[in-house]
């Protein structure tokens, strides 16, 4: 099995269309209303806790693409909160309506730090998780704080949904999808092609592996890890029930970001 990767930067810059000729997914974040933002408001992805996008801009957006362009969208920050309010209730509908305007792929909820490994907010999350409709679109739960992620990871399973992480910190759980972020350690920082080919070997047989690189070098890097998966013959890991480590480890020392 040949896997599919879909590389995104962290955030659009510039229209979409020159954007779509470097990477082949963009995370959204969709606006709490269904309607276009207020006058004066920036038309943006929102990645970063700003407004999003118009369902009008969204559906241009999808119109603009190739057909093989992929989105994500983001839960709003409200939702990200996993408690229950009115506002989360728009959120939810907005989510929706972005998935439904993008033909999104991927649903992405990350939890802050404040939600922990405990019976309420697992409940929480679990209702959410029911709310959003993942038939053809992929949950992504993407934890923070004190999450060890072995735990994580049987939570997923058990919910019947994808764990986002950063493979260069974390090793990838076994399944058809994965979903990764590549955060440097600065502003300046990249990936080197030795770490790279590390979390290609990590990612190794799969369906899709869906991947946003958090550096200035995003593009650079994106070239690297396509050239990579074309050269890899990785090695079929079957069992859902554990974790893939790859040989060697996949943690990335400091120095090898530079």
């Amino acid at each position: 099995m040949s896997t599919r990767w879909h590389i995104g930067a962290k955030h659009l810059r510039g229209a979409i269309a020159a954007y779509a000729k470097r990477f082949d997914l963009l995370e959204v974040r969709a606006a709490r209303s269904a309607q276009a933002p207020a006058a004066g408001s920036p038309d943006r992805t929102g990645a970063d806790g700003a407004p999003g996008p118009s369902i009008a801009t969204m559906r241009r957006w999808r119109k603009s693409v190739p057909p093989h362009f992929d989105f994500a969208v983001v839960a709003g920050p409200h939702l990200s909160r996993v408690k229950t309010s009115d506002v989360v209730d728009q959120e939810i509908e907005a989510a929706i309506a972005a998935i439904d305007a993008l033909q999104a792929r991927c649903f992405v909820l990350r939890t802050p730090p404040d939600v922990t490994p405990t019976s309420l907010w697992r409940d929480r999350i679990g209702k959410i998780i029911a709310r959003i409709p993942h038939d053809v679109t992929h949950f992504v739960w993407e934890p923070s704080g004190v999450w060890e992620m072995p735990d994580a990871a049987a939570q997923a399973r058990e919910w019947g949904v994808v764990l986002a992480l950063d493979p260069s910190r974390e090793m990838v759980p076994s399944g058809p999808i994965a979903y990764l972020r590549l955060r440097g350690l600065g502003e300046t920082q990249s990936f080197s092609p030795i770490a790279l080919e590390r979390i290609v070997n990590a990612v190794g047989a799969r369906r899709d592996a869906f991947v946003i690189i958090e550096t200035d070098t995003a593009q650079t890097e994106a070239k690297r890890l396509r050239q990579l998966s074309r050269k890899s013959r990785p090695e079929t890991v079957g069992g859902a029930a554990r974790l893939i480590r790859p040989r060697g480890d996949i943690i990335v020392r400091d120095d090898e970001q530079e």
